[in-house]
């Protein structure tokens, strides 16, 4: 009788040995899929606020336009205003700033693009690239 209590330990442990392993894996697993939620949401929070500094300059700029008294009145470089380094600058403060706010790191590359009656702002965090934009009627390519 006493075999048969050896056995059946033996047997208990190896089962709880097994479900031990498959409850760290889950837990593992699970930290892997909201780390990666994460990452994607920091990430498109990122190209929002870089796009909305960038739809801040192409504001500026059509602005600047409207308001000039000069005759005749200036033509707008919306493309000029929306790429210009301190315009991505900006941008790339915004996104990295947004970014460690939702629990990433900094991003990695951004980039401008006004073309084809939109602009567009890409941005890299961690070899992931991201995008937003919005309708700008007067970009077009140079």
């Amino acid at each position: 009788m006493n075999d048969d209590r050896g056995q059946a330990l033996i047997i208990s442990v190896l089962v709880l040995a097994i479900a031990a392993v498959a409850i760290s894996g889950l837990r593992l697993a699970q930290e892997r899929i909201l780390a990666a939620a994460r990452e994607y949401r920091a990430g498109e929070a990122a190209a929002e606020a870089a796009t909305a500094v960038v739809a801040d300059a192409y504001a500026a700029e059509l602005f600047r336009v409207a308001w000039s008294t000069a005759s005749p009145r200036p033509t707008a470089d919306v493309a000029g205003a929306v790429t210009a380094p301190l315009t991505r600058e900006n941008a790339r403060v915004a996104a990295s700033d947004i970014s460690l706010k939702n629990g990433a790191t900094s991003i990695d590359d951004l980039s401008v693009r006004c073309a084809d009656g939109a602009a567009e702002v890409t941005v890299l965090l961690r070899g992931r690239s991201y995008r937003a934009g919005f309708g700008a009627p007067l970009c077009s390519q140079r």
